[in-house]
């Protein structure tokens, strides 16, 4: 049981980086929508957005709400 459990979340982290990827500058995601469409909790997801917003290619416009930025703003 343990493995499927690990198997599932590993897929959840998965579906989570392909639509981290896919996003387009400028292109929002909340946290819930994210958590609805990967499997994962909405707090895993809002780690995982906050993450990003920390290392400069997020921008966190709201509790729930995170945006896209270009990569040329990492370097600014």
């Amino acid at each position: 049981m343990d493995g499927h459990i690990i198997l599932s979340i590993n897929e959840g982290f998965d579906r989570l980086q392909r639509r981290l990827v896919a996003l387009s500058v400028g292109e929002e995601i909340r946290a819930s929508d994210a958590a609805a469409e990967t499997g994962l909790s909405e707090e895993v997801c809002r780690a995982v957005l906050c993450g990003l917003e920390r290392a400069g290619l997020m921008t966190h416009r709201d509790e729930d709400l995170f945006e896209r930025r270009p990569l040329d703003s990492i370097n600014a």
